[in-house]
C-alpha cells in the first residue's frame, strides 16, 4: 500500500529563488518616518537660518517705581497684577535722610528769615539816624570852622579847637560808619534773599521728592510681578515695583547669519503653539543684544541676536512675558502650527479663528 503525502515535500537539492515581494506599507512608513525625523534634525540645526523662525517675549512699556533715597518700606497696598492709574498711591515709606535733609533745609530757611528781618528792621533804623547824623556833622564841622578862625583871632583857646576837632571828628565817623552799615547790610539783604530762594526752591524739590513717604505710581497701567514687601529697606534706586502699560508687542531675537530678508511692515504670524495671532514688523533695530537666558543652548555659547520689535494687529490675548514663536506665513513652522489648529478645530479644541495671512 503506498503513502501519500498531504502536501508537496521540499526537497532541499532542488530549492528555487524566492521572489521578494515588492515594497509593503510598512517598509514604505518606515522609510518616509526615517525621512522625516533626519530632515525635522537638519531643520532644527539649520531652520532658523533659512525660513523666519524667530523667539520672542510678549512685552510692554516698563516704568520703575523706585525712590532717589534710602528709605523703609512700611506699607505696600497694591499687589502684583493689579491695575493702578497714573498717580495713585501704592504705598508708605520712611526714610531718616529724607527726614535730616527737609528739617535741615526748614532750620536754614527761617534763620535765613528771622536774618532778613533783623537786617530790615537795622536798615530802617539807619535810614531813621542818619539824616540827623549828617546834620549833626555839617554843624560840628562849621563850628570847627569857627573856632579856628577865633583861636587865629586870639578870641579863643587851643583847648577849645581841640574840643571842636574831636567833635567834628566823631560826627564825621557817625555818618561814615552809618553809611558803611547800610551798605553792607544791603548787600547781605540781597544775598541772603538769593539764598532763600535757592533754599526755598531745595525745599520744595525734598517734599516733591519725598511725597510725605506716598509711594504713587508714575503711570496708568498693571504692576509687575514683584513688589515690594513691607519691612523691607531699599537702598536709593532699587526697584520697588515695575509698572507695565501700553499695547503689548513682541520683543524678538533673529539670528545674525539669517539667509532671509525681513522688511519693516511684512506680516508674520506669532504663535506658542496653541494660539495664532497675526502681527507685522514695526521696526528693526539697528543693534544686537543678548537673548533671554530660557533662549540660550546649554550646547553653545552666549548668543547676541538682531532685536526686532512686532506690533499685533488686533490686542493680544498672550499674556505679558508670554515666550512664543516669530514664523512666517509659509515656513515650515506655520504649516505644521496650521495643521496642528486645523487638528484642533475638528475635534474641538480649537480657541482661537485661524490667521487670515497676508497674500
Amino acid at each position: 500500500m503506498a503513502i501519500h503525502s498531504l502536501r508537496p515535500e521540499f526537497r532541499p537539492d532542488n530549492a528555487q529563488n524566492q521572489v521578494r515581494a515588492s515594497q509593503t506599507l510598512a517598509r514604505r512608513l518606515y522609510v518616509f518616518g526615517l525621512s522625516a525625523g533626519a530632515l525635522w534634525v537638519v531643520y532644527l540645526f539649520i531652520g532658523s537660518l533659512v525660513l523666519l523662525d524667530a523667539s520672542g517675549l510678549v512685552v510692554q512699556e516698563r516704568e520703575i517705581v523706585t525712590q532717589p533715597f534710602d528709605a523703609q518700606v512700611l506699607s505696600f497696598a497694591a499687589k502684583p497684577g493689579q491695575k493702578v492709574a497714573a498717580g495713585q498711591p501704592l504705598g508708605n515709606v520712611v526714610s531718616t535722610q529724607m527726614l535730616d535733609l527737609i528739617s535741615s533745609l526748614v532750620t536754614r530757611k527761617a534763620q535765613l528769615e528771622a536774618r532778613q528781618t533783623q537786617i530790615a528792621t537795622r536798615l530802617a533804623a539807619i535810614e531813621t539816624t542818619l539824616p540827623s547824623a549828617e546834620s549833626r556833622s555839617r554843624t560840628a564841622k562849621a563850628a570847627q570852622a569857627q573856632i579856628e578862625k577865633a583861636v587865629a583871632s586870639g578870641f579863643s583857646t587851643r583847648v577849645r579847637q581841640a574840643e571842636a576837632t574831636r567833635d567834628s571828628y566823631d560826627a564825621a565817623r557817625e555818618v561814615e560808619a552809618l553809611r558803611s552799615e547800610r551798605s553792607a547790610l544791603e548787600s547781605e539783604r540781597g544775598m541772603a534773599k538769593l539764598n532763600l530762594t535757592h533754599l526755598a526752591d531745595a525745599l520744595d524739590r525734598a517734599q516733591a521728592t519725598y511725597r510725605g513717604g506716598v509711594v504713587a505710581s508714575p503711570v496708568e497701567g498693571t504692576l509687575g510681578a514683584k513688589v515690594a514687601e513691607p519691612g523691607a529697606v531699599m537702598s536709593h534706586g532699587e526697584v520697588m515695583a515695575d509698572v507695565y502699560h501700553g499695547a503689548k508687542y513682541v520683543l524678538a531675537y533673529l539670528p545674525t547669519n539669517r539667509m532671509y530678508g525681513i522688511a519693516h511692515g511684512e506680516k508674520v504670524i506669532v504663535t506658542d503653539g496653541v494660539n495664532r495671532e497675526s502681527g507685522r514688523v514695526e521696526r528693526i533695530e539697528t543693534i544686537t543684544d543678548r537673548a533671554p537666558a530660557e533662549f540660550q543652548s546649554n550646547l553653545s555659547g552666549v548668543d547676541r541676536n538682531q532685536v526686532a520689535r512686532i506690533v499685533f494687529d488686533e490686542p493680544t490675548q498672550f499674556p505679558l512675558m508670554a515666550k512664543i514663536k516669530v514664523i512666517g506665513p509659509y515656513g515650515l513652522s506655520s504649516v505644521l502650527d496650521g495643521a496642528r489648529w486645523a487638528m484642533a478645530s475638528w475635534r474641538g479644541e480649537a480657541t482661537a479663528a485661524p490667521v487670515q495671512t497676508a497674500r
